[in-house]
């Protein structure tokens, strides 16, 4: 029997008591958990995939096999446990190999290497920079990385690289003295679309700032001073001397306080910057430019539903790139007209989807590496098996025998 002293629960008409609100807390926590198993157990392939960053073992019907001969570029492709890999396009039947780069790659204090977020195109070298965690919290860094020379920090700053988006896809100049990329206007806000963000230009052949840093290169302003571009990966043309980087029009800027995606601007362009000259003019409407670096040839989306337009020089008519062969993200342009991307496989190919996925996203399909030649839309099959969370790009091999950057060989 209770006695007087025992506390009495009164509740208003209508609530529950504290232990039966404790009950149903408990419950929605375990229903809670039970959907993210089944929805974890629905999000995973029933058989992984077989083929992971496979070479076909032949050239698939109807493509061109030796297309790759004419193609002097090499791609990266950032692999597993913060290592990254090289393919050279000629020499595409062999596959893949470690780059050497890695070999001279510090690691984190675990013991393993720091996971890579996002890298730039190889420069004529083969360095790259490569987008890390960096010491402390909620921090990011770039790394140089060179084939035969030790890793190099080239910049520190706040911001997560995931979480908080603090730097766009980077642009190293073919001969290895500009790196290009976006950053976030106020690194300290976190979980913040990189929609429009701060154009930032390291000048790696500098003398070192005070931090022991690479210093940023002064640019030109736009037109009205507006002091933002859109967050996406800049491009180099011209060997390095000019950069083409995607900007709001007069309406994108105008909805500044609440940007959108990229691709989904109103009235996004084109602006090409002269380093040199210190110049910087409007060349045509689009986003997301894909170049080479050594050329004069780019391409551009145009529209949400990113169609392709190719312009073999600035002022140059777009030609409309023919959604063919499974064309997906364009990686690079090498030599004005052979494009490097990763889309749908070969329709004679095997269909597989990603592992370890997000149980509110689920299964990918994976993608294939091709190359096609925009002229006479001959396609060849590089690479199969590559989980589009993967990080590509792609560069001219260094000259050799004779061969100037981004020409054609002569057919076998």
């Amino acid at each position: 029997m209770r006695s007087e002293s025992d506390p009495v629960t009164v509740c208003a008409p209508g609530a529950l008591s504290p232990a039966a609100a404790g009950l149903g807390v408990r419950r929605r926590h375990l229903c809670v958990a039970a959907t993210l198993v089944l929805a974890g157990c629905a999000s995973e392939p029933r058989q992984a995939p077989t083929r992971v960053l496979a070479v076909p073992e032949r050239a698939w019907e109807g493509e061109s096999p030796e297309l790759a001969d004419r193609v002097t570029a090499r791609v990266l492709i950032a692999t597993n446990a913060g290592s990254v890999s090289v393919m050279d396009v000629p020499n595409w039947r062999q596959g893949l190999r470690t780059h050497p780069a890695m070999r001279l790659a510090p690691e984190a204090v675990q013991g393993r290497l720091p996971a890579i977020w996002e890298l730039s195109n190889p420069d004529h070298q083969g360095a790259f920079v490569a987008l890390v965690p960096d010491e402390g919290d909620r921090r990011h860094a770039l790394r140089l990385m060179h084939p035969s020379r030790p890793m190099r920090v080239l910049r520190r700053e706040a911001g997560e690289p995931l979480w908080d988006r603090a730097v766009s896809g980077m642009a190293l100049s073919p001969d290895g003295r500009f790196l290009a990329m976006v950053v976030q206007p106020d690194p300290t806000v976190r979980y913040r679309p990189l929609n429009l963000g701060r154009l930032v230009v390291l000048d790696l052949e500098a003398p070192l700032d005070a931090n022991g840093l690479a210093p940023q290169v002064d640019l030109p302003p736009a037109d009205g001073r507006y002091p933002f571009v859109l967050g996406q990966r800049p491009a180099w043309i011209h060997g390095g001397r000019h950069l083409l980087v995607a900007a709001p029009g007069p309406q994108g800027r105008a909805a500044q306080g609440s940007p959108v995606a990229p691709a989904m601007q109103a009235d996004p362009r084109i602006e090409l910057i002269d380093l040199n000259h210190q110049t910087r003019r409007v060349l045509t409407e689009g986003h997301s430019p894909v170049a080479s670096g050594e050329g004069s040839g780019f391409l551009v989306a145009r529209g949400s539903g990113v169609q392709w337009a190719w312009l073999e020089a600035p002022g140059a008519v777009a030609r409309a790139v023919p959604r063919r062969h499974g064309l997906g993200t364009p990686i690079g342009l090498i030599g004005h007209r052979f494009l490097l991307f990763t889309g749908a496989p070969h329709p004679q190919s095997p269909r597989e989807l990603t592992t370890n996925n997000s149980p509110l996203v689920g299964p990918k399909s994976m993608l294939a590496l091709k190359v096609m030649d925009l002229r006479s839309e001959a396609v060849l099959t590089l690479l199969e098996g590559i989980d589009p969370r993967r990080r590509l790009t792609a560069g001219l091999l260094r000259p050799t025998d004779g061969v100037a950057p981004g020409t054609s060989r002569p057919p076998a």
